[in-house]
């Protein structure tokens, strides 16, 4: 009897083993033959540390690529190693492509995951009050990547967050002239130069 109720408590125990909330990126290095790297960050302590520091998304900024593609496993591949293991493991369903491609590649998740992430087509300067078209909306909290703004210094994707408490946050990924950085935007941490949590100032 005892062996019996020791057997069903690991059963249990093992049912209630689920995805933490808001890391629901499983890296490939528990494959059986992969071995995970000491620096490996996670989706969960990016989030930890902009919640923090009272941000609603969090950006990174993987690099760019020479010419405008849509393939945006093409431009992962083709950019150096990246700090952030959960990177490669985002799935398809979770990569967006600018209208007409781009040359620009990020990685974007809103820091709650009951807020919900939307991504625009960038509407015509003269209007600036409207919406373009939708090209992603969810509320899952999974990190996204974005291949975006083909021509330099022209972003052309509007991200928003719609957070539960009735704040909202807009904003153009896109790099700052002369630096390899995203344009600072209040609300939004940008993690790209400093892979550890904690290090951005």
């Amino acid at each position: 009897m005892k062996l019996f109720a020791a057997a069903l408590a690991l059963t249990l125990g093992l049912v209630g083993c689920g995805p933490v909330d808001g890391d629901p990126i499983r890296s490939g290095a528990s494959a059986p033959d992969s071995v995970p790297r000491q620096d490996a960050v996670t989706v969960a302590q990016l989030r930890q540390q902009a919640e923090q520091n009272g941000s609603l998304a969090v950006v990174l900024y993987l690099g760019s690529v020479p010419e405008r593609t849509a393939d945006v496993d093409a431009a992962l591949d083709s950019l150096q190693e990246q700090p952030w293991q959960f990177v490669t493991d985002i799935p398809a369903d979770h990569r967006v492509t600018a209208p007409g491609g781009g040359r620009e590649l990020y990685c974007l998740f809103a820091v709650s995951s009951r807020d919900t992430l939307f991504l625009y087509e960038k509407q015509d300067p003269q209007y600036p009050h409207q919406t373009g078209r939708e090209l992603y909306c969810k509320q899952d909290g999974q990190p996204i990547l974005l291949l975006c703004n083909g021509t330099p210094d022209v972003p052309d994707i509007t991200a928003v967050v719609y957070c539960i408490t009735g704040r909202t946050l807009d904003w153009s990924p896109r790099l700052s002239a002369g630096t390899s950085s995203p344009e600072p935007v209040e609300g939004v941490d940008d993690f790209s130069q400093h892979p550890t949590p904690g290090a951005a100032p």
